[in-house]
Formats: structure tokens, sequence, C-alpha cells
């Protein structure tokens, strides 16, 4: 079952088999958010949804870039996917600080006439934030994770051209 959390997309398959896993549960199972409970907020501020949305996006896209700028090569995969994981769940529960730079962001995205957000000084101010908010320990585990990738990398080529 592939759901797609960057554009909120899914196929009719993977809708089948959601509603086929919660009716072999004979229970709503809720996975992701509470829309439920939830619902009649989004419906009333839809907007604030697809800010939300915009927001992560320019987050995850900034973070990526981070990541290019420091040239981890084959491990720039694994280390995105590991950074990503860690940022979401660090922004779930932001401290005001952060909540503030981050609708400062969300802001200025907002106001560019082109909805860019790629200006230089905000773009220094989101990598300077996304450093602070991942933990010494995220930074570790990012490293670990992109530097594993480097490693299989080169014992996958070492192995092919031992058969070769």
């Amino acid at each position: 079952m592939h759901f797609d959390w960057e554009t909120f997309t899914y196929d009719s398959e993977w809708l089948r088999e959601a509603v086929r896993i919660e009716d072999e549960a004979d229970c709503d199972i809720s996975a992701g958010f509470d829309w439920g409970a939830n619902l009649g907020a989004v419906m009333a501020h839809p907007e604030r949804y697809s800010q939300l949305a915009r927001l992560r996006s320019i987050v995850i896209r900034e973070f990526k870039e981070l990541l290019v700028d420091w040239n981890l090569g084959v491990g720039a995969e694994a280390a995105l996917i590991c950074g990503r994981g860690l940022l979401m769940e660090r922004l779930l529960h932001p401290t005001p600080e952060v909540q503030e730079r981050l609708l400062a962001v969300l802001e200025e995205d907002l106001a560019s006439p082109e909805r860019d957000s790629s200006s230089k000084p905000l773009r220094a101010g989101l990598q300077e934030l996304l450093q602070g908010i991942l933990t010494p320990e995220d930074w570790e585990l990012i490293a670990v994770t992109a530097g594993n990738s480097v490693r299989e990398q080169v014992i996958e080529r070492v192995q092919t051209a031992k058969t070769a």
C-alpha cells in the first residue's frame, strides 16, 4: 500500500486495500490524521491546510538543498529520507520560537508574487533553523545513515566487479 505524503494522493488500489484492512479489523484504523475529530476545522479553514502543506514542502525542499550543498554523493538520498522523518517528528510540537519563524517563512512565501521561497535571506534563515531543529543525535543518525549508504554502495560495487 503506497500513499504519497508529498502530494497527499493515493490510487484506487490503495483505497481498496485500506478499506479491506479496516473491514478485517472491524473498526476505523485511523492511520494518519484524525480527520473525524478535526474535519470541521479543516473544512472551515481549508486554506490553512493548504498553507500547512505548502510550508511542509518548503521545509523539506530546503532540507534537501542543505544536503545538496553538503555534497553527500550517494549518501544524500539516505540522509534525506532519514532527515525528513526526523524533521517531521521534531516539527510535530515545535517551540513557540520555531513556530514563529516558520510562520514568517510561510508569510514571506505567500507574499511573493510567484510564491517563490528561494530568496537568499529566506533560504539562509530556514537552513539555519533546520540545523537547529534537529538535535546533535539526529545529525549523528543522518551522518551514519548516509555513511552506511556509501559503505553499501562500495561493497556492492566490489562484489559486482569480482563476479564480472
